[in-house]
């Protein structure tokens, strides 16, 4: 009898630690299921950079005559541009959307308008822009002289000179930063418009013929645009009536300051 009992009780010893076993590995079995690797996606950090945007060197003249004849006479015009930049929907490209006001200073305040856009650049190959990171806008304003105006004759008043063309606009701190014409330390010393020399004014403000007077004149807001090139009064008739800007009111060029972007 004590030899069937203590058989039984081996017996049932066994078949417990087999069962025990059985457990811990199905419950290690199911821990090792659980356990998922910590997997950290690393998003590589945006990449900042200065780029150069394509010049916009093609005739740009305005044909709507929104008011008047199409003659400025000599008065003026009054002209307005603007400049603003945006990303493409793929990301790969900047496009800016131009703009251009001229109005005659006098009755019948002939007035014309025009808008463009067009293409200033194209990501490397495999890169897209995350955003645009410095100014993405730039105007200016100016009323366009008689033949031969200058603002450095001997004994002028510059900055009087500078109020009548502008009509009373300072060029900012933030242009003048850009342009570099002024020190930095100067600049960031004054809390009012400074006054500028004829020095500064000659590097920033000035004019030349290219079978028109073209003024080239810098931004008045915002420094995304470098120097605006532009026809106002001319010899004939000012507001083109075709396709052809040829001695008409017309954007003559477009120059760029660097632009700063984040790249992904």
């Amino acid at each position: 009898m004590k030899t069937i009992l203590k058989s039984t009780a081996t017996i049932l010893v066994a078949i417990f630690s087999i069962t025990t076993s059985a457990q811990v590995i199905k419950s290690s079995s199911n821990s090792a299921r659980k356990i998922k690797p910590n997997v950290v996606k690393i998003t590589p950090p945006s990449k900042q950079e200065n780029i150069k945007l394509e010049d916009i060197n093609e005739w740009l003249c305005p044909k709507e005559l929104l008011r008047g004849d199409r003659e400025y006479d000599g008065n003026g015009p009054r002209v307005k541009c603007e400049v603003n930049i945006r990303l493409s929907s793929n990301q790969r490209e900047i496009w800016a959307d131009i703009k251009l006001w001229a109005q005659e200073t006098v009755h019948d305040w002939s007035t014309t308008e025009g808008t463009w856009t067009r293409k200033v650049y194209d990501a490397p190959y495999g890169k897209t822009i995350n955003k645009i990171v410095s100014n993405t806008g730039s105007r200016t304003e100016f009323i366009s002289q008689a033949a031969g105006f200058q603002f450095l004759v001997p004994g002028a008043d510059v900055q009087a000179g500078m109020n009548k063309f502008f009509e009373g606009h300072a060029i900012p701190f933030e242009v003048l930063k850009a342009h570099g014409v002024v020190p930095k330390e100067v600049i960031d010393a004054h809390g009012a418009p400074l006054k500028l020399t004829g020095e500064v004014i000659n590097n920033l403000v000035s004019s030349y013929f290219k079978g028109n007077t073209v003024y080239k004149v810098p931004s008045l807001d915002g420094a995304l645009v470098k120097f605006f090139h532009i026809v106002g009064d001319t010899g004939g008739d000012d507001i083109s009536n075709d396709d052809n800007c040829n001695d008409d009111t017309r954007i003559e060029k477009i120059e760029f300051f660097p632009l700063t972007v984040e790249f992904k």
